[in-house]
């Protein structure tokens, strides 16, 4: 009997094992909410970016146009600059003898004016024949620096931008009626306009009469003066 009792309080001291279950489901569920918290908040990332990365390529084309509006803008200006520098070169350049062909009119007036005084019997002298050469030979260097005479006639309407008027004949000086010195241009440019007298314009056929008049006249010599 004091066997069986001490086989009985053994069995009843043994320790008891604790069974400890976990439900994982629970914990499963708790990582799935996470990662689709983290899901959920991807896209709208992503979306703020491409919308940044749009901001700033807007600005980097914005600027691009500026740079090339500019550029654009600085190379038609040198080309205007070019063709503008290029044209007062060749204005220059034909122009260039202007202040001395102007000096050498008031030669050209000196000779035009002692060969007008001088009388005509002394005009077959072979001195005055010498001096006519050198004339036609003044003329010649004018003419080929481009400086022409300007073509005045009496009946003429008056011309601001070749005539300048010294003297008037009644109210309505509107013609030339005589020249009192020559005016010249160089290529397209006045360099000295005539000198005239301006008077009514005479009637058609007083005109046409002077025009058959000087017409008639016998041609003069080349080497006198006109």
């Amino acid at each position: 009997m004091a066997t069986a009792r001490t086989d009985a309080d053994d069995v009843e001291k043994e320790p008891q094992i604790e069974v400890k279950v976990t439900d994982h489901r629970s914990a499963s569920a708790l990582d799935d909410s996470n990662e689709a918290a983290e899901t959920d908040g991807a896209p709208e990332a992503a979306a703020d970016d491409v919308e940044a990365l749009k901001v700033e390529v807007a600005k980097l084309d914005a600027r691009r146009q500026d740079v090339l509006n500019r550029l654009t803008r600085a190379q038609a200006d040198f080309a205007n600059y070019r063709r503008r520098t290029a044209d007062e070169a060749q204005e220059i350049a034909r122009f260039a003898n202007q202040a001395l062909a102007f000096e050498l009119l008031s030669v050209m007036d000196a000779l035009e004016r002692a060969f007008g005084s001088i009388p005509h019997e002394l005009r077959l002298l072979t001195w005055i024949d010498g001096i006519a050469l050198i004339q036609a030979q003044l003329r010649r260097v004018l003419e080929t620096a481009g400086v022409t005479a300007i073509e005045c006639r009496p009946g003429d309407p008056i011309d601001v931008k070749v005539h300048e008027v010294v003297m008037t004949e009644g109210d309505d000086a509107t013609a030339v009626v005589a020249e009192m010195q020559r005016g010249y241009r160089m290529h397209d440019r006045v360099i000295r306009p005539a000198l005239v007298t301006a008077g009514p314009k005479p009637p058609a056929d007083e005109s046409a009469d002077a025009d058959a008049e000087s017409d008639d006249q016998p041609p003069l010599d080349s080497n006198e003066t006109v």
